[in-house]
């Protein structure tokens, strides 16, 4: 995004500020000397300015940063008088935390305690089958790299580090392995790795999102589509332990009989039981759904939220809703829905819950900001 004047009056556009970086917000000093404006050119984004013509609109000198004491500038404006420049701060967190749970009585027992702090961004944790450690991965565009550390955030270690982005960890049912989907081969497919960073290798030769260990750790289940729109077989089932070119997995049915449906099973959670999976109609927040193996069944039990996990009774899920905003659990015996965590302003990422659910893993957004005013010096102006 770069910035440009046009005439008031109309006519062709004058590039003012053209470079790789993302620029935005620009504004005209009082005295029509300079434009001012936020890019991330510096590696994040902040204040700058540029001297321009204002008849031409033509910039007259090269880009110089303005440097606040902000992580994040935006909105910036400037008094009559160009003496005092207002903008505002952002700092958005996300980090891993969670929180304890009762899952005889699905409620929390407790506030959220952070597992990471700073201001990297981390997603989507999975706790080890011992309890021992957490897997997420960093939340950076254009990539991602999958971490492992205590469950107390200390012992953080990288196990993928290369220019392909890889997403969503988790834990095989024996704690020796993480499998996650990555495009280091193209398309997005599943992949594994030890937890110690070593044995990196390829599991499917399809497209594939969402890793989805059966509780024995001999089947995992995918949805193709999720990542890659082009859909062969949907969500499938395969063999973990035999290689992908001596088996034929195995594809679920569609989740609704209109082929050019948006509708897609995205798998998330295997009952402990190993009877049913878990997941969502879509990539969107559009519903609950479960599926019975033995029957080849769906339920559908709600027409929004995302990502359930099932309770180790077999017979609840807990998912997330309203954008975050909320966690819900919902009996998929009587389809009743109770909330049981609310937060108006942080933003919660989908629940994982250990094996004995008693304690639940999530990313936490946090997004903090306030209004500055600076006083411009007189060779600013």
């Amino acid at each position: 995004m770069d910035i440009a004047t046009i005439p008031v009056g109309g006519g062709a556009l004058t590039p003012l500020v053209s470079d790789v970086a993302t620029d935005w917000n620009a504004v005209w000093s009082a005295d029509g000397r300079y434009v001012y404006y936020t890019s991330d050119a510096g590696g994040t984004m902040n204040l700058w300015r540029v001297r321009a013509d204002e008849s031409t609109g033509r910039a007259l000198s090269t880009p110089e940063p303005v440097p606040t004491p902000s992580p994040l500038a935006a909105h910036p404006t400037l008094s009559r008088d160009g003496r005092r420049l207002a903008f505002s701060s952002v700092l958005v967190t996300t980090n891993i935390a969670r929180m304890a749970f009762n899952p005889s009585t699905a409620e929390f027992e407790s506030g959220p305690t952070d597992v990471t702090t700073g201001t990297r961004p981390w997603s989507s944790p999975d706790v080890s089958p011992n309890g021992d450690l957490v897997a997420f991965y960093s939340f950076q565009n254009p990539q991602g790299h999958v971490y492992v550390s205590r469950t107390d955030g200390t012992g953080l270690r990288q196990l993928t580090g290369d220019s392909a982005i890889d997403r969503v960890p988790r834990w095989s049912p024996d704690g020796q392995w993480l499998a996650f989907f990555s495009n280091r081969a193209g398309d997005y497919r599943v992949w594994k790795i030890h937890p110690d960073g070593s044995e990196l290798q390829q599991m499917t030769s399809l497209g594939g999102a969402y890793p989805t260990w059966s509780p024995d750790g001999l089947r995992l289940a995918t949805t193709e589509g999720v990542a890659n729109r082009s859909v062969k077989l949907g969500a499938y089932i395969f063999d973990t332990r035999r290689r992908w070119d001596d088996q034929t997995p195995e594809a679920l049915p569609p989740l609704r009989s209109d082929a050019s449906s948006q509708y897609l099973f995205v798998v998330n959670s295997w009952s402990p039981d190993g009877s049913q999976i878990a997941g969502q109609s879509s990539l969107g927040a559009t519903g609950i759904v479960t599926y019975a193996l033995r029957s080849r069944t769906y339920l559908e039990l709600t027409d929004f939220g995302e990502f359930p996990v099932w309770l180790p009774d077999n017979r609840r899920l807990l998912f997330a809703a309203d954008g975050g905003k909320s966690y819900r659990v919902v009996d998929t015996a009587t389809k009743q829905v109770r909330t049981v965590f609310r937060s108006p302003r942080t933003v919660f990422g989908p629940p994982r819950l250990t094996r004995d659910g008693r304690t639940a893993y999530f990313s936490r957004r946090i997004t903090e900001s306030d209004i500055w005013i600076v006083t411009l010096p007189d060779e600013g102006r």
